[in-house]
């Protein structure tokens, strides 16, 4: 099979020497493991690996986190292994059998265009809470933040073609955030991503995960939401900004002799103009920190703005007709238009 397996491995168990002579019964022919610092006391575990010669072990002489392990076998395979179609990527703790290995490797060799990603039941109780609970929480982010809607960002076992390595090695993160940052960077590189079903398993509880529920889950969260944390800061600023210049405008205008309506319309007009501009600037340059050309996503900036004022608008008169309340539907017609809008903005106008 012209795919290599990929594994990082951080204090296993024995079982994992097993787990490769199954894999390479399977007609897995090139293996590498990493050893991601697990020091001398699982050295003849990892010496029984090397013996076999479709095993390839490379070492982290200490622990530098997954994300590390998983870069360091990609650019081994991107360096020494140009034979290779593809990788798949297989965590050693037994989560993932050696049929789904199989069933990835297969998919790629299909369509090797696309990127594909276990994707385990989530049935209340098919596992761990705090696994359950984890992965729930970060698909909805995800989904919400970039759009799109992967049922499991948290699996490891992931099959992609040898043209996206060079992307992969270049993504930020060291631990367990570096698998988030590879489906962001895809996603927001319109890279083909099928979630492939797998089998659900976690011996004993998946006690032997090295995962830490509060540091690993704040590095996830923080890689996900950081961009939408600073769009709702910049958006709280430009709500002020807009208020204390309305605000002034209408205080100056009203001892110029300006009309009330004359004075409504110039004021909110001129604080919402200059308001925008800030908020324009600093989400091209803060937020989502884009290259992209001011002229054309001033544009698509201004037609965006146009919209949400139309939709919003027409979204709470249908829903009064149908009998909720002004202020729940205008309430409910702009949260939504709010994440509509940051997706808008990180997709397509402030694209990276």
């Amino acid at each position: 099979m012209d795919v290599t397996i990929v594994m990082p491995s951080y204090k296993p168990e024995r079982s994992v020497v097993g787990y490769v002579d199954e894999l390479v019964s399977h007609g897995f022919d090139r293996i590498v493991v990493v050893d991601d610092g697990s020091g001398d006391t699982f050295s003849e575990i990892f010496d029984e690996l090397r013996a076999k010669p479709s095993c390839i072990v490379l070492k982290h002489e200490g622990n530098r986190g997954k994300g590390m392990a998983l870069k360091t076998g990609l650019s081994f395979v991107l360096e020494h292994q140009n034979g290779s179609l593809g990788v798949v990527t297989a965590d050693s703790d037994g989560q993932h059998s050696v049929e789904d290995c199989v069933r990835m490797a297969k998919a790629l060799l299909a369509d090797a265009d696309t990127v594909f990603i276990g994707s385990r039941e989530f049935s209340f109780g098919k596992m761990p809470f705090r696994s359950w609970f984890g992965n729930r929480w970060s698909s909805v982010t995800f989904a919400l933040v970039l759009g799109k809607w992967l049922p499991d960002t948290q699996t490891g076992l992931r099959a992609f073609p040898m043209s996206i390595l060079p992307m992969l090695v270049s993504v930020a993160g060291e631990r367990y955030e570096y698998e988030m940052g590879v489906l962001m960077k895809l996603v927001r590189g319109n890279v083909p991503v099928r979630p492939l079903s797998i089998s659900t398993i976690y011996e004993n509880g998946n006690a032997c995960s090295h995962f830490n529920p509060l540091k690993d889950t704040i590095r996830i969260n923080r890689l996900v939401l950081g961009d939408f944390v600073r769009f709702a800061g910049v958006s709280i600023m430009s709500f002020m900004l807009d208020q204390a210049l309305a605000w002034g405008f209408a205080t100056a205008l009203t001892t110029m002799g300006f009309s009330m309506v004359g004075m409504i319309w110039a004021s909110g007009f001129a604080a919402r103009l200059i308001s925008s501009v800030f908020n324009f600037t600093l989400n091209r340059s803060f937020v989502f920190r884009s290259g992209c050309d001011i002229g054309a996503a001033a544009w698509k900036y201004a037609l965006l703005c146009v919209a949400v004022i139309v939709l919003s608008n027409v979204g709470v008169m249908a829903l009064s007709f149908a009998g909720v309340p002004r202020g729940a539907a205008k309430f409910l017609c702009d949260v939504l238009l709010y994440f509509a809008g940051y997706g808008i903005q990180s997709n397509f106008i402030f694209r990276r």
